[in-house]
């Protein structure tokens, strides 16, 4: 099997954004005749890099599928891992009609790649898949642009309110208790906020970041019930009275003083990592590292499950298995994508790279590892969500972070920052469509 390298240019962050233009669009394709064909046939698999055990792990996935299906080549390719550069590598193919049959996209392509026609529908393959009904629904519907499937959601990547045990003990909270609504919350941060002598903050009681809060703003507005966009018409809905509620609660909190500001895309500033919080939303990898550099903090870590309001959504971003809509071969990208979903790849994913499992079957196997965290980490696969699918998800993250940043700085009401928000929005997307 021929297995071509792409070194990365960079390692970073899973940055749903900012991506770059594309070209013309093509049009919609219809799944192949079921039955694959019996003739040799070359598969191209792309995917984002991250590490030795993710590259390793895809590569050898794919000769695991070519024993499996001796006619069936499977060439991968390892991309840079930000989204910006794939998105510039995904332009040239297109120009040069070589796009891959499978590609590991980012939720972020769902929209951006979903308007311009680059993947092929997905819902007749689905809906002939007789494993359809053991993909949690998470997964099923991260990928829907405009009521078609265009992606299947296989890795979960939520962020997880995180709480140290001990700290509660200290403050004579039950440190088996963490908050589950937006009261508790409040009331927890006050009570572990530590000053000193000059009311000063020298340990949060909970994480408010100041700046690049997109991700951390997003759940509580949709706890609140606000959509935020009408993914179905495509239209913007930053200013209705759910959402802001919900910024008012956040800039409450934040005037009493329980956080110690930092910027919500430095991950390795955040006060919670230091020891200087109590409470703050971390990723997956983010929490392995904490307890990786001290191991101390094992048994002082505690979890909390998804908050509720009015609804119970935390965030959970994904990566999807898309088909390329210029494929000659979809019948045969299905078969490995649904070789990629069984149950086998979807547990190895899990051993091999913490990937939280996607099958109902496995759910409970997942948790027995370690109840205590994966519980947690499954009830923010379950109703998690990530950001939203649109063609226009640059403008939209760009507006909803100055709004945050507007109103917990004070410069503008919570109202009229989301107000002046949909406006702008409403108004750059209408000029791009002149």
């Amino acid at each position: 099997m021929n297995v071509k390298k792409v070194t990365a240019l960079t390692l970073s962050t899973v940055i749903l954004g900012g991506l770059l233009a594309g070209c013309s669009s093509s049009k919609e394709a219809e799944p192949a005749k079921t039955g694959g064909s019996k003739d040799p046939v070359k598969l191209t698999f792309w995917f984002p890099g991250a590490d030795k055990a993710n590259d390793e792990y895809f590569a050898n996935a794919a000769k695991e599928f070519e024993k499996l299906h001796p006619n069936v080549q499977v060439e991968t390719t390892v991309l840079p891992s930000s989204a910006e550069d794939i998105d510039t590598k995904l332009n040239a193919a297109k120009l040069s009609g070589t796009m891959p049959d499978v590609f590991s996209a980012y939720l972020a392509f769902m929209g951006s790649r979903g308007a311009k026609g680059d993947f092929a529908p997905l819902d007749e393959y689905i809906a002939k898949w007789d494993e359809k009904g053991d993909v949690m629904e998470s997964a099923l519907t991260a990928g829907k642009y405009k009521d078609k499937t265009l992606g299947l959601g296989f890795f979960p990547a939520p962020e997880i309110l995180t709480y140290r045990k001990d700290f509660f003990q200290e403050a004579g909270l039950d440190p088996n208790k963490p908050p589950a609504t937006w009261e508790e919350l409040e009331s927890y941060a006050e009570k572990l906020t530590k000053r000193d002598s000059n009311g000063n903050v020298i340990r949060a009681g909970f994480d408010i970041p100041l700046t690049s809060a997109d991700v951390f703003v997003e759940p509580f507005l949709r706890q609140n019930g606000a959509k935020l966009i009408d993914e179905q018409q495509g239209v913007p809905v930053l200013n209705d009275s759910k959402a802001v509620e919900g910024l008012q609660f956040l800039v409450d909190l934040n005037n009493k003083k329980v956080g110690i500001p930092y910027n919500y895309q430095k991950k390795d500033e955040i006060p919670f990592v230091s020891g200087k919080s109590a409470m703050s939303f971390l990723q997956t990898s983010g929490i392995s590292n904490l307890i990786k550099n001290n191991p101390d903090l094992k048994d002082k870590l505690g979890y909390v499950p998804v908050l509720k309001k009015e609804e119970k959504v935390g965030f959970n971003g994904y990566r999807l298995f898309t088909i390329g809509n210029a494929s000659k071969h979809k019948e045969e990208a299905f078969e490995f994508i649904k070789f990629m979903m069984s149950n086998d790849q979807v547990w190895k994913r899990y051993t091999d790279l913490k990937i939280p499992v996607v099958k109902k079957s496995l759910e409970k196997q997942f948790t027995d590892v370690d109840p205590a965290f994966n519980s947690v980490l499954m009830d923010y696969v379950k109703n998690g969500k990530g950001k939203p699918v649109v063609p226009w998800l640059t403008l939209y993250n760009k507006y909803i972070i100055q709004s945050y940043e507007e109103a917990i700085s004070m410069k503008k009401t919570p109202e009229q920052a989301l107000k002046d928000a949909q406006e702008n929005v409403e108004k750059e997307l209408k000029n791009i469509s002149q």
